[in-house]
């Protein structure tokens, strides 16, 4: 018993050292949420084909300055601090496990975070019509702001398309040409002539990215277009990790205590198609779709 005891205490430490993933699951969709990285997105799994790999950071990132990256499990400015989370499942409240899954027909997940001077709501709320990502912000203090990424998603290498809808009303659409790459070379000489690709670089209604060998897409719809700076909405093409979606918002870069933000919604939805030449039909029906998901607002962050 005593042994047995020991085991047990061990393995508490170890979660509570390393932390641990349980899983959200409705429909065609598992997703996976890391403790360790403050309740965030760590894969997305649709119809058995992996959308959003654990190869990054997903979530709310926030810098006040150049550099200093905080949120999920970036500390280069500090630490995000979860405040409280909580897990709904068709209106039951649930206490997450390790390799837990938890299915219904509704779930959020909800959190409330410190992001230096700034306090986060966020909600999660999965549905068999897709995902909702929605998170708002006021500050307690006075705070600097060099950048906020409202939505990070790390999409799967393997996807081969992308399209998009600008802010403008252009239809963008280019392919994945960087060659493929099982992992990041060890040395160094090598890993400075791995080539990296931007694509996009513009405020949009929506964006895509499809896997012509999957046959599998991907779609994140914004209900309201969320204003960009810099890269503003953009893909980043890594090909030996992923083909990582920024959301980079344009906000003041000094924020007075009591400032609160606007509400930041994204809705992410998986598609099927057997040809390329569908998908601009195929996207506009997911679009229209996407449209009429009606989802839960977050709070304001108390």
């Amino acid at each position: 018993m005593k042994k047995l005891s020991t085991v047990f205490l061990a393995a508490i430490a170890a979660l509570q050292l390393y932390g641990y993933n349980y899983f959200i699951a409705s429909g065609d969709y598992r997703i996976m949420i890391s403790e360790k990285y403050c309740h965030t997105i760590r894969e997305i799994v649709w119809k058995n084909f992996k959308i959003g790999t654990p190869s990054g950071f997903y979530g709310a990132i926030f810098l006040p300055a150049r550099g200093k990256y905080i949120g999920a499990g970036h500390t280069q400015g500090g630490a995000e601090k979860v405040l409280s989370f909580k897990v709904i499942c068709d209106g039951k409240k649930i206490h997450p496990r390790p390799q837990m899954t938890i299915k219904g027909k509704k779930i959020t997940v909800d959190k409330i975070s410190r992001f230096d001077n700034l306090i986060f709501s966020v909600r999660l709320e999965l549905s068999p019509a897709g995902l909702v990502e929605t998170k708002r912000f006021t500050a307690v203090a006075d705070q600097t702001v060099h950048s906020y990424y409202a939505h990070i998603f790390c999409f799967n290498k393997s996807f081969t398309d992308y399209y998009a809808l600008t802010a403008s009303g252009e239809i963008l659409k280019g392919k994945f040409t960087l060659p493929k790459l099982k992992k990041l070379p060890k040395e160094p000489e090598k890993r400075k002539l791995v080539k990296k690709a931007w694509h996009i670089n513009t405020s949009v209604k929506y964006i895509s990215e499809y896997d012509a060998a999957a046959k599998k897409g991907v779609l994140l719809y914004y209900p309201e277009i969320i204003p960009g700076k810099g890269r503003k909405s953009a893909i980043w093409e890594v090909p030996y990790a992923y083909m990582k979606y920024y959301m980079i918002t344009d906000i003041p870069d000094f924020v007075p205590a009591n400032w609160e933000s606007p509400v930041y919604t994204v809705i992410l939805r998986g598609f099927e198609t057997n040809s390329v030449e569908n998908i601009p039909q195929i996207i506009q029906k997911e679009v229209d779709s996407a449209a009429k998901i009606k989802f839960s607002p977050v709070a304001k962050p108390e």
